[in-house]
């Protein structure tokens, strides 16, 4: 048995926290509870233990924040669709993370896809080519329980497979 750490990154109010919240409880709350810090959960897969840290979301000038990067073997990178910003704001999370963890794997939520949006297929093609290390770009809804667990167990996945060629 072994543990690895994956972080979630994102601008507030994205749903890092309730799609942390579906992986490892199945589980979904309208209440919105902002997260102040970190808060870490842990669900484990297999033969290993997967600690989920879930960052506050404006913190990228608290010197802090890096040390909460540090350790990751993976990052989940979290957009609203319905906030444009939080979209355009995805090239500023994978530098930071790049900065603490270079080349670390990463999967891209554009979260909340069960509410009307529009983002075009190209877009999201646009999105995945941000970073050569981005392995996914999912449209995901913790509320419907919408490509969740996609999300998480391809990183699972590519984590476990460059534990064993270590």
């Amino acid at each position: 048995m072994f543990s690895y750490k994956i972080v979630l990154v994102g601008n507030f109010g994205v749903g890092k926290t309730s799609l942390i919240r579906r992986f490892v409880e199945n589980s979904f709350s309208e209440e919105y509870l902002s997260t102040i810090g970190v808060s870490i959960s842990k669900k484990t897969i297999g033969n290993a233990t997967i600690m989920i840290w879930d960052i506050e979301g404006h913190t990228e000038f608290k010197p802090i924040f890096k040390q909460y990067l540090m350790g990751a073997k993976g990052f989940i990178l979290v957009a609203d669709l319905l906030r444009q910003e939080t979209i355009e704001a995805l090239q500023n999370h994978i530098d930071l993370c790049y900065a603490v963890v270079k080349d670390a794997p990463i999967c891209i939520a554009l979260n909340k896809c069960d509410m009307p949006h529009e983002i075009s297929q190209r877009e999201i093609e646009e999105i995945s080519k941000l970073s050569p290390t981005v392995l996914k770009v999912l449209k995901t809804s913790a509320k419907e329980n919408e490509a969740v667990e996609d999300l998480f167990l391809t990183l699972d996945t590519r984590i476990k497979e460059s534990i064993k060629a270590d």
